[in-house]
């Protein structure tokens, strides 16, 4: 299952959107599982969510502010463990590509693992260009994003994207939680919120002195 909207307004037909609110399940190798919580609607805020990490031998609290406060796009890349060999190329691809965007985004990889688990899946992968978070603890995140497994209380496969504002633009849980996510469709929402973001930054737009000069911006 897959929703993306890079605009304001959500092309999703009707139905579409009613199966994705009302299908509480994905299967693993064809056996079905129930998920808690609702999927959150492309277009709609992004909900608030409870991570955490550790630091410094140091268990710390992360919230959706706290990544939005960097004022650039999230892409959050979810799965169970690093410890199953889909989920570790999952982070392995998102890291290597985003590290062409540089700053200009913030790659999340959300686990149900420890915290101490995330930061030695970091080192021996060596992922540089994202960030890891637990899910452990309290199943915060599975919950608000519905992509917890009732059964097992360990997250099934996602992907989000959500832009500075904190509107959620794209939303991918893979029907079958051995297949990995689609990859370029949520690069190429990301690389739309960058783009979008850049224009915005540089005021490039045909200003009334540029068309009286007539100049305009390129």
């Amino acid at each position: 299952m897959t929703d993306s909207n890079s605009n304001s307004d959500s092309s999703t037909p009707a139905s579409a959107t009613a199966s994705r609110r009302q299908r509480a399940f994905i299967t693993f190798r064809g056996e079905p599982y129930a998920l808690s919580g609702v999927i959150p609607q492309v277009g709609s805020p992004a909900p608030d969510f409870r991570l955490h990490s550790w630091l410094n031998a140091t268990r710390v609290e992360i919230k959706l502010s706290d990544f939005l406060g960097n004022g650039v796009p999230l892409l959050l890349s979810v799965f169970a463990s690093f410890d199953t060999p889909i989920s570790r190329l999952q982070a392995k691809v998102f890291d290597n590509r985003l590290r062409a965007f540089g700053e200009a985004v913030l790659g999340v990889q959300i686990s149900s693992d420890l915290p101490s688990t995330i930061n030695r899946a970091f080192r021996n992968e060596e992922l540089i260009a994202t960030v890891g978070a637990s899910d452990y603890f309290d199943r915060n995140f599975g919950r608000a994003y519905g992509v917890l497994l009732e059964d097992s209380a360990v997250l099934a496969r996602a992907v989000f994207v959500i832009d500075a504002a904190g509107i959620l633009r794209y939303a991918d849980v893979p029907e079958e939680v051995t297949c990995e996510p689609d990859y370029n469709a949520a690069l190429t929402v990301l690389e739309t919120l960058v783009h979008e973001g850049a224009v915005r930054a540089s005021g490039d737009q045909v200003s009334p002195e540029n068309i009286e000069s007539g100049e305009s911006a390129s």
